[in-house]
C-alpha cells in the first residue's frame, strides 16, 4: 500500500486536505522530491523529506536578501546541487508573482532536470490560488477560506474606528475558465490584473481591497453609505483589452455591532458568497 507524502503546514493557514493535494500534485508535476514554501521570511509548507532541509533551510535565513535579489518572477533559479549516494540532487528557487512579498518556493529536484513553462505556472498559480494570499510587510496575513471571513471582519474592525458604520461591497467576476485555454495563460492572467488594477485605482484612502480568488473581490468603505459607495462604482467597467467583462456588485451596510459579532458577520459574507 502506497504511503501519503510526508508534509508540515503551518497552523495558520488552515489547510484542508484538498489543499495539501492539490499543492502537492503540483510539485510533484515538477519533479520535485520534496519543497518549501515561504511567505518573506516564513516558513510555512514543507513537502517530502531531504538530508539537506537543514542546510537548505540555513541558507535561505543567512541568504535571504540576496536570494530576493537574483530571484525572477515564475523563472526557476538553480541555488545548489549535491550528491545523495550515487544520484545528484539540486535545489531549485522558484518565485511567486506578488507585488508586495517575497514568496518563493524551494525545490528539490534530480540534477538537470526540465519542465516545461505550462507546469511550473500550474505551480504558481495553484500557490497563489490555494494560498489565497493577502499580505503586506507591515501585517502579513495568511488567508485561507476558512479562515478568511475572521481576518477580513478584524480589518473591517479596524478600520471603522472612528465611523459608526461602513459598506461592505462585492465584485462576483463572470466565470472566466472557459476562456483561459483559448486566451492562453500569459492573456488570462493580463486579465486578471486589469480587474484588480481597476478596482485598486478606484478605492478612496483609507478603503480596503481583499480578492479571495479568480473571482471574488472585496471592498469596505469606512464611514460610507450604500448610496454613495454605490454612485462611485456603479459606472465602473472593466477596459479589459481581450474581452467585454461581465459582473456583480452588491453592497451592504455594515455597523459596528455588526462587524463586532463573529456571527453576525459571518452570516453576511456567507449571504454575499
Amino acid at each position: 500500500m502506497e504511503l501519503a507524502p510526508y508534509f508540515y503546514a503551518s497552523p495558520e493557514l488552515n489547510l484542508t486536505e484538498y489543499h495539501i493535494r492539490k499543492l502537492t500534485q503540483s510539485f510533484y508535476g515538477v519533479g520535485a522530491t520534496s519543497a518549501f514554501l515561504f511567505l518573506g521570511e516564513e516558513h510555512v509548507f514543507t513537502l517530502g523529506k531531504t538530508t539537506r532541509e537543514n542546510q537548505i533551510l540555513s541558507q535561505i535565513k543567512t541568504q535571504f536578501d540576496s536570494l530576493e535579489g537574483v530571484a525572477r518572477v515564475e523563472h526557476p533559479l538553480r541555488i545548489g546541487s549535491w550528491k545523495e549516494g550515487e544520484e545528484t540532487k539540486q535545489a531549485i528557487l522558484f518565485r511567486i508573482p506578488h507585488k508586495e512579498l517575497f514568496i518563493f518556493a524551494i525545490l528539490v529536484q534530480g540534477h538537470g532536470s526540465e519542465f516545461s513553462k505550462n507546469r511550473w505556472l500550474f505551480l504558481s498559480n495553484t500557490i497563489s490560488a490555494y494560498l489565497s494570499v493577502g499580505v503586506s510587510r507591515k501585517a502579513k496575513t495568511l488567508l485561507s477560506f476558512r479562515s478568511f471571513t475572521e481576518v477580513f471582519r478584524r480589518k473591517v474592525c479596524d478600520s471603522l474606528k472612528g465611523f459608526d458604520s461602513g459598506v461592505l461591497g462585492l465584485f462576483y467576476l463572470q466565470d472566466l475558465s472557459p476562456f483561459f485555454k483559448p486566451l492562453g495563460i500569459i492573456k488570462s492572467q493580463e486579465i486578471l490584473r486589469e480587474v484588480s488594477s481597476t478596482l485598486q485605482a478606484a478605492l478612496l484612502p483609507g478603503e480596503l481591497f481583499f480578492q479571495l480568488n479568480v473571482r471574488s473581490f472585496y471592498l469596505f468603505s469606512p464611514g460610507e453609505l450604500v448610496s454613495g459607495v454605490n454612485d462611485r462604482l456603479q459606472g465602473l467597467y472593466f477596459p479589459s483589452k481581450h474581452m467585454i467583462l461581465d459582473y456583480r456588485l452588491k453592497l451592504y451596510q455594515v455597523s459596528r455591532e455588526i462587524a463586532q459579532d463573529p456571527n453576525q458577520f459571518s452570516d453576511l459574507f456567507m449571504e454575499i458568497l
